[in-house]
């Protein structure tokens, strides 16, 4: 263990102000650690950051493998997941967890050493309370901060030696005061964007759309969550009132397809870095429902249509969806058509939900995030 970790303590900087530890389950964990890194280095250059994937520190040879497993489970399991995901929910974590991952400790309490950072930012459940009982067992002092990347207030999440919380609502604030987490130790900061999810941006694409065409993004292709089904396509392709841009990711089976298909109003488009462009341009999105997606459609003020919510996150942020009503759900895709052509025929509604993202967009406050960070290391 000790000798694979060593190849990541030399990728490391000599000096690590701050150390971001996060987890490549989806994507959203990696680009909250982003947001928050490109927050604290707008307002202070000189501190250096680093993001670092636990597993692939802990397992550098069994973390794509375990990635990958995870990426089935989802598509294909998603009850299996969810039974376990609810199990870490439902209660505090036991002692008897902290015995069983006693081994995995003593090889990321060295690699917390060596590099002796001045903050720790989790941005993924169990490294929180990996950090927590390192903390705990080792008496090491360097300062946890957890940042939730759903809209949740799960006991997965929560750990004893925690020394600050950055959740999403202020709804989920008041539940985490309800689990007995001292107001002081909560901050509500919405959940961690992209700095270009934070300013306006014009995309290189160049969408010119006929009079009254609505322009409706999917999102969500790359792990082969949305819909892949050709009658789908060529049924919104006929609708002649909607251009619809699918985001294929890293799907090129799909994106061929689509392609193949030849229909003049989907414009297939590979993995790009200029989704935030594109959500400002367009009028509707279809997706997961992801914290971090949610998030950056709120800042976008764009209308959401949640397709097929199963996991448990993905629940819970559906409610807060539902509560705000930022976005309609579609169960399946017969629920799907029917949401699309109701917006179609009432396109001022589509307005009235833009209005309402646009006032919650005031409830993600990077600036707090980066300062409450800084405090808190400049304090360590």
């Amino acid at each position: 263990m000790k000798i694979l970790i060593m190849e990541w303590f030399l990728a490391m900087d000599s000096k690590v102000d701050i150390l971001i530890l996060t987890a490549s389950f989806g994507a959203g964990h990696a680009s909250a650690s982003l947001g928050i890194k490109e927050q604290i280095q707008r307002i202070d250059p000189s501190i250096s950051i680093e993001i670092v994937d636990i597993f692939q520190v802990l397992f550098p040879k069994l973390s794509r493998a375990m990635y990958k497993g995870y990426n089935v489970l989802v598509r294909n399991n998603p009850k299996l997941y969810n039974y376990f995901h609810y199990r870490g929910n439902e209660k505090p974590r036991s002692n008897m967890n902290k015995i069983f991952s006693r081994p995995i400790l003593i090889g990321l309490k060295d690699y917390i050493l060596d590099i002796n950072p001045k903050l720790i930012i989790s941005t993924f459940p169990i490294v929180s309370q990996y950090i927590s009982d390192i903390k705990d067992i080792y008496d090491v002092s360097i300062p946890l901060i957890t940042c939730i990347t759903d809209v949740v207030n799960g006991w997965e999440w929560i750990a004893p030696n925690c020394d600050k919380y950055f959740v999403a609502t202020k709804d989920v604030e008041k539940e985490m005061l309800k689990m007995g987490i001292k107001r002081e130790r909560i901050v509500v900061t919405g959940i961690p964007l992209r700095k270009e999810f934070l300013k306006s941006l014009k995309s290189s694409f160049n969408i010119s759309l006929p009079e009254e065409h609505i322009l409706l993004m999917i999102m969500g292709g790359g792990m082969g969550l949305i819909p892949e089904d050709e009658g789908f396509y060529k049924w919104l392709n006929s609708l002649n009132k909607i251009t619809a841009i699918v985001l294929t990711g890293k799907n090129n089976d799909l994106f061929e397809s689509i392609s193949a298909w030849n229909l003049e109003n989907i414009i297939p488009l590979k993995y790009t870095n200029e989704v935030a462009p594109l959500m400002l341009q367009s009028d509707l999105l279809i997706t997961k429902a992801g914290g971090i997606t949610v998030f950056e459609a709120i800042a976008s003020s764009l209308p959401l249509i949640i397709y097929k919510p199963e996991l448990g996150q993905e629940l819970e942020n559906m409610k807060f969806i539902q509560e705000k009503a930022i976005g309609r759900i579609a169960f399946n895709i017969e629920s799907l058509k029917c949401i699309i052509t109701d917006f179609i025929n009432n396109q001022n509604e589509i307005i009235e939900y833009e209005i309402r993202m646009a006032k919650l967009r005031y409830d993600i406050n990077m600036n707090v995030l980066a300062k409450e960070s800084i405090k808190l290391m400049k304090n360590f």
